[in-house]
């Protein structure tokens, strides 16, 4: 009976480990798609405004969600201090994507996970690993393979954009990791959606002053919203699955594994996007582009790992 007893505890154990990889496989599914899906948005239509009605959505469907939950200053103040990178994160990515692919885009963001650490230095002392090391090394020579211009060409700002993204995130990583500590989590993550909406609203209505209008992103934030097709079902995806529904099965599966066994999984993100631009989009990365995702993908899961020295 005891037998049966640990063997029953030990099934149960892997059902509830399967289910939760299971579970953020899917929300890095939906995390990668989003690329496509913004992409396919901002070539007609305004970035930021896009931006906009997405994370207010978002910022919605958690008011009501908790409903009745304190709001204390402490939240509003760790929110903003996080929500303020988490908007700097997403106006590069969403500004960048309107001159660069979406494959590209997906892989330059996932920079973040190996800038994470030397972001962490800056904010708390502590040096990275050797690990961390080769990561940023491996990353960095897969970002030169994907951004670097050919024949003497300048950078791609769609690229820079992007790079500036993945250094945004980093920070907001070791800033959100810093400040979580005794807030309810969906509640600390609706202060950040409305930051997030704020920001992108302000920027919008900003750069359609005359006087910035030479500028690239002025010139695409001045498109008109169609709320028909496209840009109304994208709002709906990314405002409700894309980013409360990722955010609840994130919360739920990171509780059931490991930090490197979850930042495993979230090196698919990258791969999911290029899959799906290829064939929704017909992006193709080229052998070049391909190794340069190839080392991206190596310094995120080698910047996770621990190296284990033999003392025998």
């Amino acid at each position: 009976m005891a037998g049966g007893g640990i063997g029953g505890e030990a099934l149960e154990a892997r059902s509830r480990r399967l289910a939760a990889d299971a579970v953020l496989v899917s929300a890095t599914v939906v995390w990668g798609s989003s690329f496509v899906v913004v992409k396919s948005v901002v070539r007609d239509s305004p970035p930021l405004a896009f931006l906009f009605w997405r994370f207010l959505l978002a910022a919605t469907l958690v008011v009501l969600f908790t409903r009745g939950k304190r709001v204390t200053a402490a939240l509003l103040r760790d929110g903003t201090a996080a929500g303020l990178l988490l908007a700097a994160g997403m106006i590069f990515q969403v500004i960048g994507q309107t001159e660069t692919t979406a494959s590209k885009a997906a892989f330059l963001t996932g920079l973040s996970v190996v800038l994470t650490p030397f972001a962490a230095y800056v904010r708390t002392r502590r040096l990275p690993s050797p690990e961390n090391g080769i990561g940023i090394t491996l990353a960095s020579a897969g970002f030169l393979l994907l951004a670097f211009p050919r024949g003497g060409e300048a950078f791609h700002r769609g690229d820079l954009f992007m790079a500036a993204c993945g250094v945004a995130f980093a920070f907001y990583i070791v800033e959100l990791g810093v400040r979580t500590s005794g807030h309810d989590s969906l509640r600390l993550a609706g202060v950040q959606m409305a930051v997030v909406a704020v920001c992108a609203g302000g920027l919008s209505l900003l750069l359609r002053v005359p006087f910035l209008s030479s500028l690239h992103a002025a010139q695409a934030e001045a498109r008109p919203v169609v709320w028909e097709g496209t840009f109304l079902w994208s709002v709906l995806y990314l405002g409700t699955v894309g980013s409360v529904g990722t955010f609840l099965a994130q919360t739920w599966a990171q509780r059931r594994m490991s930090a490197t066994h979850a930042a495993i999984i979230f090196a698919l993100e990258p791969v999911v996007a290029a899959l799906l631009a290829g064939y929704f989009l017909g992006e193709r990365l080229g052998g070049r582009g391909l190794v340069g995702g190839l080392l991206v993908l190596a310094g995120i899961v080698v910047s996770e790992f621990r190296l284990r020295v033999n003392s025998s």
